[in-house]
């Protein structure tokens, strides 16, 4: 079906209110925030669990208790990691009856006290 094509003289076609979208850019659509003084990386925070607030100890400055609860998961997983590496540690110490000798290189019972 061929219609003919719209004139703008024509008083039948009423313009609609429409804006035309913006022109798209090759700017970043995200940006990340610059730090200027802390970055809250190995600090400890105070936490107001009445107002559901977080603040950085280093600096003051009010964070996210999302960004709070990411840190302690971190920190946690770190600990988990390290007990378990040194639980398997001292199982297979636990395991060994004799070492080599430092100054003689022969083998020697090792003491349990």
């Amino acid at each position: 079906m061929n219609l003919p094509p719209i004139h703008p003289d024509d008083t039948t076609v009423t313009a609609l209110p429409v804006t035309a979208r913006p022109a798209l850019t090759d700017a970043p659509m995200l940006q990340a925030v610059p730090y200027s003084h802390c970055r809250h990386s190995f600090t400890s925070f105070t936490v107001d669990a009445d107002a559901g607030k977080c603040f950085c100890k280093a600096c003051g400055e009010e964070v996210s208790p999302m960004f709070v609860l990411e840190r302690l998961m971190r920190q946690e997983s770190q600990w988990m990691r390290t007990r378990a590496a040194y639980q398997d540690e001292m199982q297979r110490l636990s395991e060994r009856s004799k070492t080599k000798c430092r100054k003689c290189g022969e083998m020697t019972e090792i003491s349990r006290k």
